[in-house]
């Protein structure tokens, strides 16, 4: 699997934990990354899918 689809995958994961969770701040901090870095991903989702 290429480094770009696990770093994907990887996000994805974080971000579906989130939702799942609902507190973006706890899964933050359990993934260790950045609450900005969160949104970021989160409005690229929704941007590009």
């Amino acid at each position: 699997m290429a480094k770009d689809q696990q770093e994907i995958r990887r996000k994805l994961r974080i971000l579906n934990h989130a939702a799942a969770s609902g507190d973006v701040s706890k899964t933050c901090r359990y993934f260790g990354i950045g609450r900005a870095s969160f949104y970021q991903w989160r409005h690229a989702l929704a941007d590009h899918g």
